[in-house]
């Protein structure tokens, strides 16, 4: 139960920064936007950052699922951490727009 009550946590965060982001979704910049460790995309768009933490909310339910702890607790703790930088680049977008493709 505690469980199913994060990840609807996790998926409501995420659809707020989807609504968040929808007016610079799609901006590319010149520079990757954050650290290769955080986001696998080489992409430079926040969409794109927006649908790898989407496919990583979907592996953490499988995980979940399948009871895999280890995968559980390792993507739990990435997912937090690409929400929260996906956050801060939103809030900082009008900072960057120099830096637009």
């Amino acid at each position: 139960m505690k469980t199913a009550l994060l990840l609807e946590k996790l998926e409501g965060q995420l659809a707020t920064l989807r609504q968040r982001c929808a007016p610079v979704a799609q901006f590319a910049t010149l520079s990757a936007r954050f650290d290769r460790h955080l986001f696998q995309t080489r992409a430079t768009t926040l969409q794109a950052c927006l649908d790898e933490a989407g496919d990583n909310l979907a592996a953490l339910r499988h995980a979940v699922e399948q009871q895999q702890l280890p995968q559980v607790a390792w993507l739990a703790e990435h997912l937090a951490a690409q929400l929260e930088a996906i956050a801060r680049e939103a809030s900082a977008w009008s900072l960057r727009e120099w830096d637009s493709a």
